[in-house]
């Protein structure tokens, strides 16, 4: 989704040339290349203030997310808050999931979940659901869209679940390196606007079973 929103990005905002990664990055480490410099721009970024302290937020959200979680098939659970969560591995017997380097990481410590229930080792979302199918974790944090289409292209349906009630539905947005020259970063926040004004990112957000922001 967030190439589509670049490319759509870059379409709208003739003469511009960024530079962004078209290999798979850990956000911490497209974060580090972002202060560096060696990246102009990325996307999909919940708003942490570590972040914010070396990075750049477009003014507007360009995807709704949902946090959700996931669950072996036979798995009883039924959470549908971080209160829930928090109690459910309150005993110290179970393990959440979570890829190295994500913001998840953040809102579970906000929410009083301590580092003994969780399993942040692993960077890959197919790596951790492994993981919860070999019974090395509970649960599964992570966003939607996404997820389903990660566990529908391995053919896990039968094995894997997504509880039905979101976490959280939150924003994303664009994030630019402090590096960008800010005539450029204003006429990518002005394209972002009319790509918003058009029905771009919602009908892009569609394609992948979301909702663009304020839907």
């Amino acid at each position: 989704m967030c190439e589509e929103i670049l490319l759509a990005l870059t379409r709208q905002v003739a003469g511009v040339r960024l530079v962004w990664s078209t290999d798979w990055l850990t956000h911490d480490r497209a974060v580090q290349e972002l202060a560096a410099g060696r990246l102009d721009t990325d996307c999909g970024y919940y708003r942490t203030a570590k972040r914010e302290a070396r990075i750049l937020y477009s003014r507007r959200a360009v995807i709704r997310m949902e946090t959700v979680l996931a669950v072996r098939t036979n798995d009883p659970a039924a959470i549908a808050t971080f209160d829930e969560l928090r109690a459910a591995l309150a005993d110290g017997h179970d393990t959440i999931l979570v890829n190295a380097g994500s913001a998840f990481l953040d809102r579970l410590h906000r929410a009083g979940i301590e580092d003994r229930n969780i399993d942040a080792w692993a960077a890959h979302s197919d790596t951790n659901l492994r993981k919860l199918m070999s019974g090395r974790g509970r649960f599964f944090i992570f966003r939607n869209p996404g997820l389903t289409e990660v566990i529908q292209s391995n053919g896990w349906d039968g094995r894997i679940r997504i509880l039905p009630q979101p976490l959280a539905v939150e924003d994303q947005y664009m994030v630019f390196s402090r590096h960008l020259d800010p005539e450029v970063r204003e006429r990518l926040e002005a394209g972002l606007d009319r790509l918003a004004a058009d029905g771009t990112l919602e009908r892009i957000a569609r394609r992948h079973a979301g909702r663009a922001p304020g839907l």
